[in-house]
């Protein structure tokens, strides 16, 4: 598609506006995105690395514990991960746990995958979804004094651990 703007470069930014029931919409190439102050000083508009940096340096209820400051697998450190946005293998996620949900929390309202699911790992995380969403029904039910409601939940947690343990 072409920049709607200079109508002769791809466009690589799409701007969909809605005020008052009106929707309007621009497609516009790099520079021109810079010269009407889209991407904010002639910046890139694609710099990831900056972007995540740009969260994950900001302050959080969570640390790092400084003595978990380097991955033992592969030896990532935590200032190359605050530098970069990048893990360096799955045992980082481990390492820099607390790092990681914080960040993650700050750029998206849960931690929690809501997504599709497939596979038998798929199939796991559903299960250990419903049964953390059916423990949190029943503390609701049990707040609420709804005792019948909170027996019910029970069982079916029961029944579920069973399955998972059986």
């Amino acid at each position: 598609m072409l920049c709607t703007n200079c109508k002769s470069k791809e466009a690589v930014l799409h701007y969909k506006q809605i005020v008052n029931g009106k929707k309007s919409e621009q497609h516009l190439c790099a520079e021109c995105a810079n010269a009407l102050g889209y991407t904010g000083n002639g910046e890139s508009l694609f710099d990831i690395g900056s972007i995540l940096n740009d969260f994950i340096s900001m302050p959080s209820a969570h640390t790092v514990n400084k003595t978990v400051a380097r991955c033992p697998i592969c030896s990532t450190t935590y200032d190359e991960f605050k530098r970069t946005g990048l893990l360096g293998c799955d045992k980082c996620y481990d390492e820099f746990e607390a790092i990681v949900e914080a960040s993650l929390a700050q750029i998206q309202p849960s931690t929690t995958h809501k997504g599709s699911l497939c596979g038998e790992a798929g199939e796991k995380i559903r299960k250990e979804n419903e049964l953390n969403e059916l423990k949190e029904n029943l503390k609701k039910a049990i707040i609420d004094e709804r005792y019948e409601d909170a027996a019910v939940l029970r069982d079916r947690i029961k029944k579920m651990e069973e399955k998972e343990n059986g």
